[in-house]
């Protein structure tokens, strides 16, 4: 190598070693700009501390759950749902329907059509609401059954018609069970019954009518014919039981409406209305053909002006007739006012009264007023 090489090369040397520095200087001065932006950004940084929106840029992450936060703010908010169960209970804490369930955002508002029932009515809510709360609410409805329509019992005497008892009236709420049994009336036994005797109030009245009969009385016959009675025969008001104030005369022929043998062994015959004959010295007869009573041959009549009553069987009505053992004429109730206007003796020494309509009635059953 020469001198000059060896001088050249040491030159170059120097020349590298001295434009290092000069780089390094250009490095640093790209720092130092660089730092300084960051000053200044930090600086306005810090500036602007007040705005809770900032962004730290020396560290991008804390600045996180603030922006969620503001952006949480201007999102819409989400309504939370809740439901209203209504239960529908009877009186006995028994469900006579399904639950109802409605389902909305708290606090709006509904409108629930409580619903009807054929046989229950409403007697008490508990809870109750027309809103939507934050939570589900319950509403229990209490009803109570309707009162059914009754039932009547009738209690009836089967041979005369009669009402032997006031009508009893049971009643209850609806769907309950009745079972009827015939009541115990005093010497009658029950013969018959119609209507349902057990079943379910409901909204219709239902009847029951029990029939009796005379507990002495072993056969009722009904019949149509006609008897000549043989004796004077005494007239009571049905069957065993106590005696008219008239009686019938002999040779009369009357029809027969009813036949009854009793547990004493006797026989009686019903010749209308409630009058009864025993059935004993008497005949069969043809019907008669003029009059009813065929030895009758004249009657006397007197005028007179008297003032009475009907005295027969309360709340009974007697026949009246045109002419003496003539055709039925009309009825007089027990208790009912009359005027009389003649007597009349037949020739069997038996005293008919005439009345204004001159229609004729047994003395017997009438009651003359003195005074």
């Amino acid at each position: 190598m020469t001198l000059f090489d060896w001088i050249k090369q040491q030159f170059h040397t120097l020349t590298v070693d001295k434009s290092r520095p000069k780089r390094n200087h250009r490095d640093h001065h790209h720092d130092y700009h660089q730092r300084k932006r960051l000053v200044d950004q930090s600086q306005k940084t810090n500036n602007d501390q007040k705005s809770p929106y900032a962004i730290q840029a020396d560290n991008p992450a804390t600045t996180l759950p603030e922006i969620k936060q503001s952006v949480d703010q201007v999102s819409p908010v989400t309504m939370a749902q809740s439901q209203v169960t209504f239960f529908y209970l009877d009186e006995n804490h028994q469900i006579i329907k399904s639950p109802d369930i409605l389902v909305g955002n708290q606090g709006e508002s509904f409108h629930f059509k409580l619903p009807r029932f054929k046989n229950h009515y409403l007697v008490a809510i508990d809870h109750f609401t027309n809103h939507f709360l934050a939570y589900d609410q319950d509403v229990t409805l209490h009803f109570a059954l309707k009162e059914g329509l009754p039932v009547m019992v009738y209690t009836v005497d089967f041979d005369t018609g009669q009402i032997l008892q006031p009508v009893k009236i049971i009643s209850d709420k609806m769907c309950q069970k009745y079972e009827i049994t015939a009541p115990k009336i005093d010497h009658f036994r029950v013969i018959n019954s119609t209507g349902k005797k057990y079943g379910l109030f409901d909204n219709r009245t239902h009847g029951i009518i029990f029939y009796y009969r005379k507990e002495d009385w072993e056969t009722v016959q009904p019949v149509a014919y006609f008897v000549r009675l043989n004796k004077h025969h005494l007239v009571f008001n049905e069957p065993n039981g106590y005696q008219l104030k008239t009686g019938l005369p002999a040779n009369i022929i009357i029809k027969v409406f009813a036949r009854i043998d009793t547990s004493n062994n006797k026989s009686w015959l019903n010749i209308g209305g409630f009058e009864w004959i025993e059935n004993q010295h008497l005949e069969p007869s043809d019907p008669p053909i003029h009059n009813l009573i065929a030895s009758m041959t004249k009657t006397s009549r007197n005028r007179v002006m008297l003032t009475g009553a009907v005295d027969f069987v309360p709340g009974q009505s007697i026949s009246t007739f045109d002419k003496p053992y003539g055709k039925q004429a009309g009825k007089l109730l027990d208790g009912t006012k009359i005027s009389i206007i003649a007597t009349i003796v037949d020739d069997q020494n038996l005293i008919w009264y005439e009345l204004e309509n001159h229609q004729v009635i047994p003395k017997g059953y009438i009651k003359i007023d003195h005074g």
